[in-house]
């Protein structure tokens, strides 16, 4: 290299920013960055084959979870189908037993026949069991023969189990045990299937019926004739007894809601045991007066299920906390103390500062539960729903303003009537005034702590919000009305975000009005929910993790906030509800990662 081109080239170094050096040290650098290029590039490769590698293993594992979903459907449906072929060899094993009962009068025993003859009412269940194509148990007088199907029966209650539903019916926890037998044995379980009338409106009153389990629903009758739900009776409740002692038809229907179990017990079974019972006799006759005369002084208007009020309210009066520990007896007596009222769409049916003299129970329609200063709707009840009950116990105004969102058919409890039936069960009436004075000293600590009253409202909403979460259900009613006083309520515009993905779990939302979307961490809408019955936050409020999902307002919505330090130090008072609430949050964890791997 001549002199001249070694002076250009360390110029042009220099003017790039290279210190000059000699030929020799700028070739072994050359070197050295082209096997740093080299090296960084089967690193690349490297990298590149592996992940082609791991998009094949995420390929395989969704493939192989598909499948896994898939097999897990067919299982079910297996199970499914087994349930049902099960079920029907049982129906075929009962009706041949029925049968042979009958044919015993044919073959001379006829002793044992005309014990074990049905009534129209049985036969006409067991044709209906036929055509319905649905298991009928019976359980007849007497011990008829039994064929040997080679088929193992599903063993029909025990004398003691039944007796213990038919005491829930106050006439009969108060006959004798040897009675009680005797009904027992006379009764017969029936099985039925979702959407199977139990009763059906018009027909004679023949038969009592206790659920043992499931659900079904009382139906009304509009104006066009339609029938629709108008109230869920769940298990360990009777029904029917009305027309039984009155001797009327039927003035609503009674529909299955689910696979229900029930025993049922006839007119006439009944008036045959008690024929050798005059005292018994004479009380089912005072019993059924007292039903007359209960009726006359009370006009059930279309809608509220005719004769099966008394059971409708039963159990609404049932749900209210004060009453957890209430005997059938003192639950009854309340029922019927209860009156109905129709309110038509918009009528104001608590207006703020009105004196608190009665309870309300929602049979059909929602209503709106309205700001004090600026009728904002801050909370919608609907059907299965109560109002009001803080006011009577506490002893307070109202505070807030609650409308009819539509037609409601509402129940009232008058303040005058639960003071009536609690001075007539005085042990009953001190465990109410002991819870009273517990949900008011956690009233005036509140008070105390935030220097202003809890809006006695929002605290029914949130108590009712709360009990419906499964990890929440048959916890002690003071864990859940403190933690019930300790929501706040907030109100929402449409297009807002309540939550957003990503950001830092703090709280827990109840929906108590409006609608909401839910967005998944991509922009997709996965979800959508309606108040008054929807809830979400909970996955981060139990987990250490941001929020899995953004939540938007799709119109003007109101929700109750559960702060996640109030709940927690709920928590640690009371650890006794921890693993509930942890399973409940690793099934929700579980089911956005399921998610997030989908997608």
């Amino acid at each position: 290299m001549t002199a001249a081109m070694q002076r250009s080239f360390s110029s042009e170094l220099h003017d790039l920013g290279i210190p000059t050096v000699d030929v020799k040290t700028l070739a072994t650098r050359i070197k050295e960055q082209d096997a740093t290029i080299n090296s960084l590039r089967e690193q690349l490769k490297n990298s590149e084959s592996e992940c082609s590698r791991l998009r094949s293993i995420n390929k395989i594992l969704r493939d192989r979870l598909a499948l896994v979903v898939t097999l897990q459907d067919q299982l079910r449906g297996t199970l499914k189908a087994y349930d049902e072929i099960s079920e029907r060899v049982q129906e075929h094993l009962r009706l041949t037993q029925q049968l042979q009962s009958l044919v015993d009068i044919t073959t001379g025993n006829v002793q044992t026949a005309f014990q074990t003859i049905p009534t129209i009412a049985d036969l006409d269940k067991m044709v209906e069991g036929v055509t319905e194509a649905t298991p009928v148990v019976r359980t007849l007088t007497g011990s008829p023969r039994r064929r040997n199907t080679g088929v193992t029966a599903i063993p029909p209650p025990t004398i003691d189990s039944v007796i213990s539903l038919l005491s829930i019916f106050p006439l009969f926890a108060e006959f004798p045990r040897e009675v009680l037998v005797r009904l027992a044995q006379s009764s017969y379980e029936m099985r039925r299937s979702p959407g199977q009338n139990i009763i059906t409106k018009g027909e004679m009153g023949a038969e009592i019926f206790f659920l043992e389990e499931g659900q079904v629903n009382v139906m009304a009758t509009l104006s066009d004739g339609q029938d629709i739900p108008l109230a869920t009776l769940t298990a360990k409740a009777f029904f029917g007894e009305l027309g039984v002692l009155f001797g009327n038809p039927r003035t609503a229907s009674v529909q299955t809601k689910t696979d229900c179990v029930l025993v049922a017990v006839t007119k006439q079974k009944i008036d045959e045991v008690l024929q050798t019972y005059p005292e018994l006799q004479l009380k089912l006759r005072a019993f059924a007066d007292d039903r007359v005369k209960w009726c006359d002084t009370r006009s059930y208007k279309a809608g509220f299920g005719g004769e099966f009020i008394t059971n409708i309210a039963r159990k609404d009066v049932s749900k209210l906390p004060i009453f957890s520990d209430a005997s059938d007896e003192f639950i009854e007596q309340l029922g019927k103390r209860l009156t109905p009222e129709i309110f038509p769409a918009a009528a104001t049916i608590i207006a703020k500062g009105d004196d608190s003299d009665c309870i309300f129970f929602i049979v059909r329609g929602s209503v709106q539960v309205l700001d004090a200063n600026s009728n904002e709707i801050h909370a919608e009840m609907s059907a299965g729903s109560f109002f009001g009950e803080l006011g009577v116990v506490l002893n307070v105004q109202r505070t807030a303003s609650i409308k009819a969102k539509e037609e409601c058919y509402l129940l009232k409890l008058t303040k005058a009537s639960l003071t009536e039936v609690q001075d007539l069960y005085p042990a009953m009436k001190q465990k109410i005034q002991d819870a009273v004075d517990e949900r008011y000293a956690l009233y005036k600590t509140r008070t105390q702590i935030t220097n202003k009253a809890p809006e006695q409202f929002h605290m029914e909403v949130g108590h009712q919000q709360l009990t419906k979460l499964s990890i929440f259900q048959d916890i002690d009613d003071n864990i859940v009305s403190e933690l019930a006083l300790l929501m706040s309520q907030k109100s929402w515009k449409g297009g807002e975000y309540i939550i957003k993905c990503g950001d830092q779990a703090n709280s827990m939302f109840f929906l108590a009005s409006g609608e909401v979307d839910v967005i998944g961490e991509f922009g997709e809408q996965i979800d959508s929910a309606k108040g008054p019955d929807a809830w979400f936050g909970e996955v981060g409020l139990l987990q250490d993790v941001p929020r899995t999902a953004s939540v938007r307002a799709r119109t003007d919505c109101s929700t109750f906030l559960l702060r996640k330090e109030d709940f927690m130090a709920s928590l640690r008072k009371h650890p006794s509800i921890a693993s509930r609430i942890e399973e409940t949050a690793r099934e929700r964890l579980q089911a956005h990662l399921m998610r997030s791997i989908l997608a």
